[in-house]
C-alpha cells in the first residue's frame, strides 16, 4: 500500500517540526506550509490524504482558506480530508470549522501520540467508501 500523504499548514515552526517529526516515523509522507497563503496553494495543487489546517495564521487564516476552497469545485477531488488543528476552543469556532472541514482538533489537548491516533482514525474514516453500509 502506498504511504499516505499529509500536509501540515502551521505558522509556528516549533509545532510544524513536532507534528512532522511525530508523523514521519509512522510512515506518512509529510509536507508543510508556513502560512495560510502557502497552505492554500498546496491544497489547490492537491494530492493529500489529510490536511491539518491551523486557523490563526499570517496572510490568510484557516477559515478564509476553507471559504476560498469552497468556491473551487476541484479542491475536494484533490484532497481527501481537511481537519482543523488549532487552539481555538470556543463553540462558535468549532461549529464554523466543522461546517467547512472534516474535523476539529485542539492542539493543547493533544499529545504527539494522540495526534497519531487521530490522524489514523481520520484516514481510516476517509478510506471507507461514502456509500458503504455502516454497521
Amino acid at each position: 500500500m502506498e504511504p499516505k500523504k499529509i500536509l501540515i499548514v502551521e505558522d509556528d515552526a516549533f509545532l510544524r517540526q513536532i507534528y512532522s517529526d511525530t508523523l514521519q516515523p509512522e510512515g506518512y509522507i509529510v509536507d508543510v506550509a508556513v502560512d495560510g497563503q502557502d497552505g492554500l496553494g498546496k491544497i489547490k495543487q492537491g494530492g493529500y490524504d489529510l490536511v491539518l489546517l491551523d486557523i490563526l495564521m499570517p496572510k490568510i487564516n484557516g477559515f478564509d482558506v476553507m471559504e476560498m476552497l469552497k468556491h473551487d469545485p476541484e479542491y475536494k477531488n484533490n484532497n481527501k480530508c481537511i481537519i482543523f488543528l488549532t487552539n481555538l476552543d470556543n463553540e462558535n469556532d468549532i461549529k464554523r470549522a466543522l461546517a467547512l472541514g472534516n474535523g476539529y482538533l485542539i492542539k493543547s489537548q493533544l499529545t504527539p501520540g494522540d495526534l497519531v491516533k487521530e490522524v489514523k482514525m481520520y484516514l481510516e474514516k476517509m478510506s471507507v467508501p461514502q456509500d458503504a453500509p455502516t454497521a
